[in-house]
Formats: C-alpha cells, structure tokens, sequence
C-alpha cells in the first residue's frame, strides 16, 4: 500500500507539473521592445499602444521621430509647428482611426492565436491523460518491483516536492505580475476611454462649425447667383441693342454707297452750274457796282428823314412780333426732359399712320449747337412693331455759323420709371452734325439710333403713367474734326 500510495502521489505532482508548465506557456512575459518592462504576450500589443518609448514620427511633418511622452516638448520647437490649426486636426484624426482600427486588428490577431493556443493546450492535456493512463497500467504490473525501488523513488520524490515548491513560487510570482500588469492595462483603457470620449467631442464640435460654415457658404453662393443672373439680363439687354444697332447701321452703310453715288452725280451737275453761274456772275457785278452807288443815295436820304423824325418826337419803335421769335427760350444747358402726352392716341396714330414725333429744340450749351430728338413710336423698317426707335438731330441754329463743322455729339437718353427710379432704361444717342452749306448732307441722317422694346413698357408698370410718358435727354461729351467720322468708330 505504501507503494502504490508513493505512486500515486508520484503521478499526481506529475499531473500538477504538467499543469503548471501548461499555465506558465500561457501566462509566459515577454519583454516591450522599447521601454523593456515585462508584460505578457497578450497583453504587449496594448501596451505598445501607450506605451511612452514608443517612436512617432512629428505630426508637423518636418521629418523627425519622437519618443512618444517627449511629443508635447518636441512639438514647441518644432519648425513646422506655424502650419494650420486645420492640418493639425485632420492628422491627428486620421492617427487616432488607424490607432483604433490596428488596435481592432491586433485584438483579433490576438484572439484568434490564443484560440491556437488553446487547441494546443488540450492536445497536450488529452496527451498527459494518455501518458498517466498508461503509466497506472505501469504501476498495476510493476507493484512487486517497488519494494526494491522504494529508496530511489523516495529520493526522486524529494527533488520532485523541492522542485514542484520552487514551481509554485514562480507561479505565484507571475500571478502577482499578471494582476499588476491588468490593473496597469485597466488604467489605460479608462485613459484611452476619456481620451476617446474627448477626441469624440472634439470632432463632433468640429463637424457642427463645418455644417455651420457650409449652410454660410450656400446662402453667399444663392445671392451671388442670383446677382450673376442680374447682371447676366442686363448684358442679354444690352447685346440685343447691339445687334439692332448693327442691323442699322449695316443698312444705313447701304443707303450711303446709294447716296454716294448720287451726290457724285449732283456734284457733276453743279460744275456745269457753276460755270453757268460764273458767267452770270460776271454780267452781276456790273449791275452790283451801280446798286451800291443808288444804296449811298439812299442812306443819304434816310438820313435826313431821321433827323427829321427826331425833331418831331416821333415815339420809339413797336416791338415786332419776329423779334419774340428771334429770342425764343431754349434750354442751354445740354439737357432736356420731354414729356410726352397723350401717349396712347400718339402710339396708335403711329401705328395707322407711321406719324413721327419731334421734341422741343435745345442747346448743348450756351450760344452752342441746336439739338432735337426725333422718335418713331412704332418703329422703322424690320423693327416696326416691335421697338421705339429714336435718334438725334442736329438742326440749323442762329450760331451755326461761329461753330465747328463736322460735329458729332454723344448724349445719354433715359426713359423715366415714375414709380422706382432704380428701373429707369438708359441708353446712347450719337449725333452727326454736317456742314449746313449743303443741303443734302443737312438732311441726311446719322449717327447711333435708340431701340426701347415694347414689351418692357407693357410688362413692367411706371414708365407710362396718367397716360404720359418722360424722356430724358442729356448731352455728354463732342468731337469736332475735319473729315467725317464713320458711324462704326
């Protein structure tokens, strides 16, 4: 009994060493690479996570790895630490995702080699069954040979039990490092966790002043694009314009090769003229040499009626009708408003009768050139029906003669809106002004026309109102010069 009793307290503190070296495979430390404290395999990748001795390379981007509790210094006098708060902010971002997802990976990593380990652990333990199994066979058929080995296995025994208590010191040991090193692990998963928790909020406070900017940046971007489509109408107004004036002038150029071709005619004409009149000028000045002989008479003779005529006290003088007429008022400031009455009798009689509207006579300036704005309310040629048309006109005047000839004059005509003034339509008249000497090129007309469309007076409400309509016409600047200029310069 004695024997069987040594040998199975022999199998069982095999059983515990086979059991204590399968602990001590589990629970094995191994070493951080970077600041050398013992940890266990399972436990190291977190650790490496927060570990301080671990090297991070500059999140500034100059270049240099940095142990990672030095990072707070390094980062003082770093060169690259005036880059954007901005940059900052999207790399630590990003370093905290891939902190997280290789966290993630490295957990799976490990749980699938402990999972490895594991199965290798109940292969080894199904093995050591086997093994004790067949060694209770041993001990079943050896029992007569224990007696004669009693003294070894007594001997064996005690360096079994010396080397099972050193093995229970060390396990010991290591479960006093194992709960050590999870209650540093437990201290920095609440770090991280707050760490987290912050970086969270942070983010989240971030994305809330990018919403807000982005909704700031929507509203500017409507009003501009709604500026851009006013501006864009104007332009399409504008262009429309153009084109008419183009349209225009392309047919007046036809009109004057037609015209050329007729004053050439005209001019061959008064050659013959002249030489007639040159003729007649001959026999004239004989018959003038003897008026100017009876006009001395006659300025004698009226002299002597003057003087008699004061002697009598003859009153002054009645002041002649076509003396009014001579020093009729116009207005000399380059300007005129021109109120058109009765509107809509005048539009319909245009319609019916193409009737043209003449306004006031004015003055650029004092003692300057005599100016008039002709207007076709239903339109010329292709455009009748369809647009006002108006040009200006330069007539004769009492000063033409002190005046530059060629002339061309620049003016601004404005249709009123008599109920917001910021709609008034404005657009540019020129006018060409020719030597008065001829009478063909008085007549002519040239010069930038003035194209109003009808349907902005019936779509928009203010520019005709109590049946009247204000047209405003201001000269801006003159060129005189010796030949005459071409409409398209």
């Amino acid at each position: 009994m004695i024997k069987v009793f040594h040998q199975y307290r022999w199998s069982h503190r095999t059983f515990q060493k086979m059991s204590n070296r399968v602990n001590s495979i589990v629970r094995r430390s191994v070493p951080c690479y970077f600041c050398n404290d013992f940890f266990e395999e399972k436990y190291l990748y977190d650790h490496v996570k927060h570990c301080g001795s671990v090297l991070e390379e500059c999140s500034f981007k100059c270049g240099v790895y940095v142990p990672r509790k030095n990072m707070e210094d390094h980062r003082k006098t770093c060169r690259n630490f005036t880059k954007e708060n901005n940059e900052m902010k999207e790399v630590q971002d990003s370093l905290w995702r891939s902190k997280v997802f290789s966290a993630l990976r490295l957990l799976r990593s490990v749980i699938n080699h402990e999972e490895k380990e594991r199965k290798i652990l109940q292969d080894n333990m199904s093995q050591c069954l086997k093994l004790l199994n067949s060694q209770q066979e041993l001990i079943n058929s050896f029992r007569f040979q224990v007696a004669e080995t009693t003294k070894v296995c007594y001997q064996y025994n005690t360096t079994l039990n010396q080397r099972l208590n050193d093995l229970e010191v060390t396990s010991d040991n290591m479960e006093q490092r194992t709960s050590l090193s999870f209650q540093r692990i437990s201290e920095q998963l609440k770090l991280l966790h707050s760490e987290l928790t912050n970086e969270q909020s942070k983010h989240n406070k971030v994305l809330g002043d990018w919403y807000i900017e982005l909704n700031d940046l929507k509203a500017f971007v409507t009003k501009e694009n709604v500026h851009i489509n006013n501006i864009w109408q104007e332009q399409q107004q504008s262009i429309h314009d153009l084109k008419l004036e183009l349209e225009m002038r392309c047919k007046n150029s036809k009109e004057l090769v037609d015209q050329q071709k007729y004053i050439i005619e005209k001019i061959k004409n008064l050659e013959e003229e002249i030489e007639r009149q040159s003729e007649t000028s001959t026999s004239q000045k004989s018959n003038i040499k003897g008026l100017k002989f009876q006009m001395k008479e006659n300025l004698k003779y009226l002299e002597e009626l003057i003087t008699d005529n004061s002697k009598l006290n003859i009153p002054e003088f009645v002041e002649c009708p076509c003396k009014q007429e001579c020093f009729e008022q116009y207005s000399t400031n380059g300007r005129l408003l021109w109120r058109i009455d009765r509107y809509k009798e005048k539009m319909t009689e245009a319609k019916e009768n193409d009737c043209v509207l003449y306004s006031p006579k004015f003055l650029n300036k004092e003692y300057g050139y005599t100016l008039r704005m002709k207007l076709f309310l239903n339109g010329i040629g292709q455009w009748k029906d369809r647009h006002i048309i108006g040009c200006l006109q330069v007539e004769t005047g009492k000063w033409d003669p002190l005046l530059d000839w060629p002339c061309v004059l620049r003016a601004t005509a404005t249709l009123r809106n008599q109920e917001n003034p910021a709609n008034d339509i404005k657009k540019i008249v020129k006018a060409i002004g020719q030597d008065k000497s001829n009478s063909e090129d008085m007549n002519k007309e040239a010069g930038i026309y003035m194209f109003i469309p009808h349907t902005t007076l019936t779509r928009y409400s203010g520019y005709v109102k109590d049946n009247a309509l204000f047209l405003d016409i201001q000269v801006k600047d003159i060129k005189t010069s010796i030949s005459t200029p071409s409409l398209t310069s």
